[in-house]
């Protein structure tokens, strides 16, 4: 497919890499020559210098010709102007990033008008990821499929877990057989285990089932954290404003810290239930003055990476029962180990699998199923993958153990009706069926994909 991408920024950069990799012609359009110019050298990619929302400059980017426009900039109205411009050019789709609360509560009413076809707001996303973490605190990272039916969690086996030695054959006779391990990360190797395959002290595991049955493992294998009742929230962010809401609806206790009082001011009257305090964050004292040490959660969201992670670390030392961290650039988790932050979330990767799923869901043209929705694990080098399975998938009322599915890939659960079923041979998927699959073959666009003929 051709796509423009209009914003050279961490958004825009990302799925320009993303999509590049999968094949698709990328053209980059900014008003800033050097990030262009880092673009042009590190990604294959075409570049335009111009205002985006300028018709002269879409004429000179061909952009009534591609298939798809992306505007990412960090102005919203202007990401929408661009994607009328683009329209009235010709351009076949639109997807605008809009991450004003204001805005994005008019897209219902806005988006036809406009002529987009998705609107994102990867703070908004950021947001209930941390959410879905806070609501099961023993995982690590949680991945929601079928509207909540089926979650994926990840989780460190630490040193003395009675998980260490068990060969995965007898995992479903110890934790029953509503849960199945899909995708290990072994001393930076990724691999789809088979039942042989036997724990490690270190492994990350990746384990999907219903949230009932993950619940019950985590207690049966003693890592059962309780649930949170108050978090601790660093900086004032849209983030921050966003969980705090979902947060409180929940019954969840907030507290921000947040250094700018002008900011204390707006959070004031944004979020009246939620405890606002002026003042430094990054100071170890204010930190423990306001409990630190018997926070349920300590959520680090402020701008900058550095002090995020700072804090993180601290916050761990000091007792906060869970953990997360908001990092923007990943080399820096990279650069201080794995397994020194317990749970980080980078909406900008976040929203790079949110237009990778869409693009890939336009760009199959066939009328079977197609992704409901993609999420990048182990570190990004697995694609868990959620399908809605039609009358037109050929792999459909067929047993699994006719199939001929790759080494590579997995089918880790079908969802029927409101049931999440951990797959044997003799099971097979019928039309209505959520089917999650986990695979480190990239590019899969359909669930017949996954089946080797």
């Amino acid at each position: 497919m051709d796509i423009a991408v209009i914003g050279a920024g961490r958004i825009g950069t990302t799925l320009a890499e993303r999509l590049t990799a999968e094949g698709h012609s990328i053209t980059l359009i900014d008003k800033n020559e050097a990030r262009l110019s880092y673009a042009s050298n590190n990604l294959d990619v075409m570049t335009v210098l111009g205002n985006g929302a300028d018709y002269y400059t879409q004429t000179r980017a061909e952009v009534g010709s591609a298939d798809l426009l992306i505007a990412v900039t960090n102005n919203d109205a202007v990401n929408m102007l661009c994607c009328l411009t683009g329209k009235k050019l010709g351009v076949k789709n639109t997807v605008a990033r809009v991450r004003t609360m204001e805005y994005y509560r008019q897209m219902v009413f806005l988006k036809d008008e406009l002529g987009l076809s998705l609107v994102f707001n990867p703070e908004m996303y950021a947001a209930e990821e941390i959410s879905r973490i806070l609501r099961f605190p023993s995982a690590e990272k949680v991945d929601s499929f079928a509207k909540g039916r089926a979650e994926l969690v990840e989780f460190t086996v630490w040193p003395g877990s009675s998980l260490i030695g068990l060969p995965l054959r007898k995992f479903g006779s110890q934790f029953g057989s509503g849960i199945l391990v899909c995708a290990v990360n072994h001393e930076n190797k990724i691999t789809i285990p088979k039942g042989d395959y036997v724990i490690a002290e270190g492994d990350i595991i990746h384990l999907v089932g219903a949230p009932a049955e993950i619940t019950a493992f985590f207690k049966s294998a003693g890592i059962y954290k309780k649930g949170v009742r108050d978090v601790i929230l660093l900086g004032g962010s849209r983030t921050a404003i966003y969980l705090s809401n979902i947060l409180l609806n929940m019954g969840i206790h907030v507290k921000i810290i947040e250094q700018k009082q002008e900011n204390c001011t707006e959070l004031n009257h944004l979020l009246r239930k939620a405890e606002i305090i002026h003042g430094d964050g990054g100071d170890p004292k204010l930190l423990e003055e306001e409990g630190i040490r018997n926070a349920d959660a300590f959520v680090a969201l402020t701008g900058s990476d550095q002090n995020n992670i700072i804090t993180s670390i601290f916050a761990k030392k000091s007792g906060a029962k869970k953990v997360i961290t908001k990092i923007n650039e990943e080399h820096y988790r990279t650069m201080i180990g794995t397994h020194t932050l317990e749970s980080c979330v980078t909406p900008k990767t976040i929203a790079a699998d949110l237009i990778v799923q869409y693009v890939r869901a336009i760009h199959n043209s066939i009328e079977s199923s197609g992704i409901e929705a993609l999420h990048k694990i182990a570190g990004g080098n697995a694609e868990a993958l959620e399908f809605l399975i039609t009358e037109k998938d050929k792999h459909s009322g067929k047993a699994l153990k006719d199939l001929n599915i790759g080494s590579d890939t997995l089918l880790a659960a079908i969802i029927r009706n409101n049931s999440c079923i951990i797959p044997g041979g003799d099971d097979f998927v019928r039309p209505g069926d959520s089917v999650i699959a986990v695979t480190t073959r990239f590019g899969v666009q359909r669930f017949d994909d996954l089946f080797e003929e």
